[in-house]
């Protein structure tokens, strides 16, 4: 499809004032120039479902911290899975994903660069990031802090991306917030300054 396809798409499907169901054929050719022209262009209260992965994702972290799931969908009305168009951006990246950053009844892991110590990580994620160039292998702490780096990320999101239980991904937090490599801020208060969309 091209630009002008995609967008005429999205315009018949606001039409039925139903959530936007994007499939996936559509959804992999949404760049991100064009999620922020569709965002633009409708507003926030056009609703859509997330993507099938992303669905994939929530369904395992309901079965595997059904806690932080019904924080996040179990008082909702409609049914789960369906956000504002605001987030478009952030579903289409490769490892993004809706954030788990407003947790109000669990601890939240939501993490960005502006949470890095520079001080005591700057040498460190040099010799990361060369190590990552050389596919030599890092530890789970090593590879969260690198992902920091790079783009936000909750440590549900990169539990599964990664393949390792949601308790070892917790411990990597405790290592690096005791070697004053990262700053842990666990409310949603105290993630909101650092929450963009």
């Amino acid at each position: 499809m091209t630009h002008r396809e995609i967008f005429e798409w999205f315009e018949k499907e606001k039409e039925k004032n139903t959530p936007i169901y994007i499939p996936e054929e559509i959804f992999n050719q949404i760049t991100e120039e064009i999620a922020t022209e569709l965002v633009r262009r409708f507003s926030r209260d056009t609703l859509l479902y997330l993507p099938e992965r992303e669905i994939h994702f929530f369904e395992w972290l309901k079965e595997k911290d059904y806690d932080v799931w019904e924080d996040l969908w179990g008082g909702v009305k409609e049914e789960p899975y369906v956000v504002s168009i605001s987030f478009l951006p952030l579903l289409i990246r490769r490892f993004g994903g809706f954030p788990i950053c407003d947790l109000m009844n669990n601890v939240n892991y939501y993490f960005t660069e502006e949470m890095i110590n520079p001080k005591t990580s700057h040498l460190l994620l040099e010799t990361l990031r060369e190590k990552y160039l050389q596919n030599e292998k890092l530890t789970i702490a090593q590879a969260l802090l690198l992902e920091m780096s790079v783009a936000p990320i909750d440590i549900w999101h990169f539990a599964y991306y990664h393949q390792i239980p949601i308790s070892e991904a917790k411990k990597a937090v405790e290592e690096l917030v005791e070697d004053n490599l990262i700053v842990h801020y666990k409310t949603a208060e105290e993630l909101a300054n650092f929450v963009q969309f």
